[in-house]
């Protein structure tokens, strides 16, 4: 059985779906929309088009979902009994106070309004893994369609721009305010962006559609050992075009370039959605995903992944405005700042001999890597979940590690410092810093997925639509695929930490 993806949705600071497919004119970065400090050192970002302003946290975020879900699903009669798959990195947050940090992942409220409203959406997790959440949405909803439990799925991913999120890219010294440069020896960092992306899927009818292979998930057990791992596993022929990140500084893009060189011959281009539309967060992998797909629907270029030199540091081309034919196969990779790799096939018409039904599918070694060190970590919970962990290990490694947090951690009280966080904490109060401290101290390699909210009951619903949630545990019981289960109970400091595995 094939996956196909039948509809797209995008709000990007590009426009739409349709905007971005009819070659209009790119916009430039902006301004940050609030005043900035003396230290900022990028004072330019890329907010989705034709947003209000005024809008932000979690009014902004709806905005932006309903834009997506509304060109996704338009006028379907039956969008609010798909069931829906919803990821983001830090969902509505505008800032990181306990309150409304916890409450900013209430999908009941992020979904307000569109068409994917009904009776058990309060019910719905939110996938968080960083810069991968889209991903593993996409991860998750394709295993239900293969076990055959919906014949249709939508995958929404989603980030906002806010203050919050400035202030702490701004610590981690990863921002720049010169037009990007990846995969440059002088590329010093991203800009800011913000995207909805809604892709719906269905298992594919006919050999003309767009068809999805994988995502491939894995984790980084040891330095930039992750992308080669999941590069070698993704179920794609030789690629036509590379949609990779380029986020920069220099010595990420060395790594993400080297994974390219060992598995894909030196002549095959390679792309960003980052130059044109921002590092758009948890969204940012499905957003290319989702313009693999638009290019392969279109066949024909698109400008929005046009890159503003000729090559690579390393000499490998990158896609060029010249580039008179659109590629026939495209693979899309995403790399998160915890860790957490993944890498997806997109082909237009198909190909019989790539068939991804679940017993082609690439299985986790059944050995355990070396566990990884971990460093000090600040946050009392994560500090259980370490010295935990190990005893808790599974004799055989699982298929796949879901981890359900029922809300985010939040940072304690020494984590911050003149009222702004300290970068260590930033990345540990991120729900996907969770399940990858897990699979660290394991020593796990395959799909690690983190969920937020959702299901009070204890259950592993994962997604839903109309009066029937979802389960991964059962689908992928029907796939013959093993899942260790992990869940924080509570809210604050003091977690019940369960192991179900």
């Amino acid at each position: 059985m094939n996956i196909a993806i039948s509809s797209i949705g995008l709000a990007t600071a590009q426009g739409s779906a349709a905007h971005i497919a009819a070659g209009q004119p790119l916009r430039a970065p902006s301004p940050w929309p609030w005043p900035v400090n003396g230290w900022t050192t990028s004072h330019i970002c890329r907010p989705a088009a034709d947003l209000n302003p005024s809008l932000n946290g979690v009014a902004r975020c709806q905005a932006l979902l309903q834009l997506a879900l509304a060109e996704c699903l338009g006028d379907s009669p039956n969008a609010a009994k798909t069931p829906v798959f919803l990821a983001s990195c830090n969902a509505g947050a505008h800032d990181f106070d306990v309150a409304s940090w916890s409450s900013a992942f209430d999908s009941r409220v992020l979904l307000e309004a569109t068409a994917c409203v009904n009776s058990r959406a309060g019910r719905l997790p939110v996938f968080s893994s960083s810069c991968n959440s889209g991903m593993h949405a996409l991860y998750a909803a394709r295993q239900i369609l293969l076990a055959g439990h919906a014949d249709e799925a939508v995958v929404v991913a989603v980030d906002i721009l806010s203050r919050s999120n400035q202030d702490n890219f701004e610590a981690l010294r990863v921002l720049t305010n010169s037009p990007m440069r990846p995969w440059q020896t002088n590329s010093d960092g991203f800009v800011l962006g913000e995207a909805a992306v809604a892709l719906k899927l269905e298992r594919a009818t006919g050999s003309d559609q767009v068809q999805l292979f994988g995502p491939t998930l894995g984790n980084e057990l040891g330095r930039d050992d992750g992308m080669p791992r999941v590069l070698e596993k993704v179920s794609v022929d030789t690629p036509q075009l590379l949609l990779g990140q380029g986020t920069g500084p220099f010595a990420n893009d060395e790594a993400e370039l080297a994974a390219f060189r060992k598995y894909f011959a030196a002549d095959v281009p390679l792309a960003t959605s980052l130059v044109h539309f921002g590092h758009t967060l948890g969204a940012s992998g499905l957003l290319s995903t989702a313009l693999a797909a638009l290019l392969e629907r279109s066949q024909q270029q698109l400008s929005t992944l046009t890159m503003p030199t000729q090559h690579a540091s390393d000499g490998r081309p990158l896609n060029v405005a010249d580039n008179s034919t659109s590629p026939r196969s495209v693979l899309v990779s995403c790399r998160a700042l915890n860790g957490s790799c993944a890498a997806a096939g997109v082909n237009r018409g198909g190909d019989a001999s790539k068939d991804s039904s679940p017993e082609n599918d690439p299985r986790p070694e059944k050995t355990w890597h070396t566990p990884a060190p971990t460093s000090p970590l600040m946050h009392e919970v994560l500090r259980r979940v370490a010295i935990e962990a190990p005893g808790h290990r599974p004799s055989v490694p699982p298929d796949v590690l879901l981890v359900h947090l029922d809300a985010p951690l939040a940072p304690p009280p020494q984590a911050f410092i003149g009222g702004r966080l300290l970068p260590s904490a930033v990345l540990e109060i991120t729900p996907g810093f969770v399940s990858q401290l897990i699979a660290r101290c394991w020593g796990f390699a395959g799909p690690t997925l983190c969920l937020v909210g959702g299901n009070e009951s204890g259950g592993a619903e994962i997604a839903v639509g109309s009066d029937h949630g979802w389960d991964l545990v059962a689908a992928g019981n029907d796939l013959g695929l093993v899942v260790a289960q992990v869940r924080l109970r509570g809210t604050g400091d003091k977690r019940e930490i369960n192991w179900h595995n």
